[in-house]
């Protein structure tokens, strides 16, 4: 009995060895995000600015680093009406890139014809939800609503958006985004 036992903890014991071995760790997942970002912006020759310009505008590869870690770009200011947190409907379209290995196209909805696709709807202040049923959980997150609060109705930009500002899919992947564009448009104004 005892024998019988101790094969079986053995075999618990290596299984969950082995088990926890494919996981990443926080530290791990952090330090894969910081060489993907570093590698984009090699990559594309991208310009971080250590202070954002005064008259915001930005050229074509600027960036500049905000305090929560996202890197943006304004391309468009928009109108000048700002979105007001958890009162303003939003929607968005985009062209976004997860960076973490390839470069790869995840998602566009933004074009002259978007492909048939939906603009992606959200309140202005309500971040990522932990239901995966929730379109929310994969779409909406801090990162992407930051900077309402330096553009308008119809404004443009480019992100980088660090996992840890994602959506709850990207946090739980650890998968950092490039939006390569992103266009606000205010609900109210459609």
């Amino acid at each position: 009995m005892k024998k019988g036992f101790n094969i079986l903890l053995i075999l618990c014991a290596a299984l969950v060895a082995i088990s926890c071995s494919k996981t990443k760790s926080y530290t791990d997942m952090l330090k894969d995000e910081k060489k993907a970002i570093e590698r984009l912006i090699d990559a594309n020759d991208f310009e971080i600015l250590d202070d954002f310009p005064k008259d915001s505008i930005f050229k074509e590869n600027q960036f500049v680093k905000l305090e929560n870690g996202i890197y943006l770009n304004i391309i468009d200011k928009g109108s000048s009406e700002r979105a007001v947190q958890y009162k303003t409907k939003m929607l968005y379209r985009c062209k976004l890139h997860y960076i973490l290995e390839v470069d790869t196209l995840v998602y566009e909805n933004y074009g002259p014809h978007s492909n048939g696709t939906y603009p992606i709807p959200f309140t202005y202040g309500d971040y990522s939800n932990s239901n995966p049923y929730d379109p929310s959980y994969q779409w909406v997150s801090e990162g992407l609503q930051t900077p309402l609060q330096y553009v308008g109705d119809r404004a443009r930009v480019k992100l980088i958006v660090p996992f840890k500002r994602g959506t709850y899919y990207d946090q739980s992947k650890g998968l950092p985004v490039y939006y390569e564009i992103l266009e606000y448009i205010f609900e109210e104004n459609l």
